[in-house]
């Protein structure tokens, strides 16, 4: 018995040229002018945020595809280019790390040259857990690494670090920062995960399933608070440092570096020793907040967990942003947010995208969404006295 679907059902023809389609630009309008509203030049301070385009071959009308790529171009085309905006971020998990290496490695140049269009503005991008093609590695019978060790940052930090306005200590890590104004977006690396291989070929640890913050990055982030004075701090990574219910949401050290931002916010003097059983995630530092004038960490902002959602941890704000990625219903790995959302190529609801704008002058950061998010999120924000 064959079935036929109405007009309304029927999948719209794939676009696999991934060229920005005039129809987005139109329903980001809204958006746009929204944006112009809240900003103002050389008074607030702008992000432009995407996150999670799990970009891999192919056209899913409802799942990770080519749409990956497509969502990206028109973020920077229709979003990260505004007059409002100052800089723009890829917050990890630009590939879903499922296909053959030659293809992952292609496709994060892909990112990559989307992002880097000569807009005259800095941008970062973070790595995320998908991003060093583990999920590739978990399906082939010999699970050797089909990634090197510095594959990801050969291709993808090697593009941060170029960026003169990116200020670094090194080009190690993946932790940078940017200054605008009282504000600063400081960028770290949550996948920063030992490359060890076995005899087989295979590695110690698979990427996709573990998130960290080990003692060299994190050495690197307290040289950088070190020296912070008047500046309120909003930490961008993929992954989020604690759960709503306060428990560790990476899987190694996320209460670690979150107790040593509360440090921070306190101006308190100690020494970070976490007792971790595995050497490989030990941390031993110091610490000395205690010279620190007029500044405070006051919001961490991530994607991974493919959902929408704030909470407040003491002082410090989590705001989870969802996946750029079609998440369909129907899917083992979408989320209930995004079922609800019910989403489909085609349609708004297809990609998902935000700006943060941080306003000292009404002590404001606002978080404007498109596609599968909220319109517009505004929060009270601690900005340093004049």
């Amino acid at each position: 018995m064959m079935a036929f679907l109405n007009k309304k059902q029927q999948a719209p023809a794939p676009n696999l040229n991934t060229t920005p389609r005039a129809w987005v630009a139109k329903a980001l309008v809204p958006f746009q002018n929204q944006l112009s509203q809240l900003t103002r030049p050389g008074e607030t301070a702008s992000l432009a945020v995407i996150t999670d385009t799990h970009y891999k071959a192919g056209f899913s009308a409802t799942l990770y595809g080519v749409n990956g790529l497509q969502h990206t171009k028109e973020f920077v085309a229709d979003v990260a280019s505004q007059p409002g905006v100052d800089a723009y971020a890829h917050l990890g998990d630009l590939i879903d790390g499922s296909e053959a290496p030659d293809m992952s490695r292609q496709h994060l140049q892909d990112i990559v040259a989307a992002m880097d269009q000569n807009l005259g503005k800095p941008f970062y991008i973070a790595k995320g857990n998908h991003d060093d093609n583990d999920k590739f590695d978990e399906h082939q019978v010999a699970r050797r690494a089909s990634f090197q060790q510095n594959t990801f940052a050969d291709i993808v930090f090697r593009a941060d670090y170029r960026q003169p306005q990116l200020q670094r200590f090194s080009q190690r890590h993946g932790v940078a920062w940017l200054d605008m104004g009282p504000v600063r977006f400081l960028f770290i690396n949550t996948s920063d995960i030992p490359y060890r291989l076995n005899r087989f070929g295979i590695k110690q640890y698979d990427v996709k399933l573990n998130l960290a913050v080990r003692e060299a990055q994190l050495a690197e982030i307290i040289q950088i608070l070190q020296m912070s004075d008047d500046r309120a701090i909003i930490v961008c990574g993929h992954g989020n440092l604690l759960k709503a219910n306060h428990q560790n949401g990476l899987h190694y050290n996320g209460p670690t570096v979150h107790e040593l931002f509360r440090a921070f916010n306190l101006h308190a003097q100690g020494h970070i020793d976490n007792h971790a059983k595995n050497p490989d995630f030990q941390i031993t530092l110091p610490f000395d907040f205690t010279h620190i004038r007029n500044a405070r960490i006051t919001a961490y902002v991530c994607g991974h967990r493919h959902i929408q959602q704030t909470f407040l941890d003491h002082d410090i704000r989590y705001l989870l942003l969802n996946c750029a990625a079609i998440s369909g219903r129907g899917h083992q790995l979408t989320t209930g947010y995004n079922a609800r959302w019910d989403r489909q190529y085609g349609q708004p609801s297809e990609y998902a995208g935000y700006t943060l704008v941080a306003d000292p002058a009404n002590r404001q950061l606002s978080v404007l969404g498109y596609g599968a998010a909220t319109p517009l999120r505004q929060f009270a924000m601690w900005f340093p006295e004049a």
